[in-house]
């Protein structure tokens, strides 16, 4: 029969506390602790600031240290609209301090006289020809930004 031993070291968490601190300046509160794949993480933070976070990040080390691993965010697709095979006309910085590309084919379709349900139309056929999903704040960014060069191209 094959015989194996074991090791266990228990080192209480106030312990490894002092001696960070003997090594480094910290604020004065620990206030939570953590145990993630390979590290120990210990959070400081000055008590008047958090306070109210001190209290609710009160921990019991079995609980949290034991058997809990932090999730990890979903790596989450960025929203970007496909703009390949458009000539830029113009770049401009928006009402809102953006600084963005003015496409031909926006400045081409918006430029002759419609109703704006009809330019709202436009700008979505357009995205939607360069294989896009649009959204309301990708539609309405596209829209305003080339009406508000048009606007400042015959009011110079």
């Amino acid at each position: 029969m094959n015989e194996e031993v074991t090791t266990l070291v228990r080192i209480p968490i106030h312990e490894i506390e002092q001696m960070i601190r003997r090594k480094y300046a910290l604020p004065k509160a620990m206030i939570d602790v953590r145990l993630e794949s390979d590290s120990l993480i210990l959070y400081f933070a000055d008590k008047d600031k958090t306070d109210s976070l001190a209290h609710t990040a009160s921990f019991s080390p079995s609980v949290t240290l034991i058997g809990k691993r932090r999730k990890r965010r979903a790596h989450r697709r960025r929203n970007r609209m496909k703009t390949r095979g458009w000539d830029i006309v113009a770049r401009i910085t928006n009402r809102k301090g953006q600084a963005c590309a003015i496409y031909k084919p926006f400045v081409e379709a918006l430029s002759r006289p419609l109703s704006a349900a009809d330019q709202r139309a436009a700008v979505i056929k357009i995205l939607r020809s360069n294989g896009n999903r649009p959204s309301e704040a990708s539609i309405s960014y596209f829209l305003e930004n080339t009406l508000e060069y048009l606007n400042s191209r015959k009011n110079p």
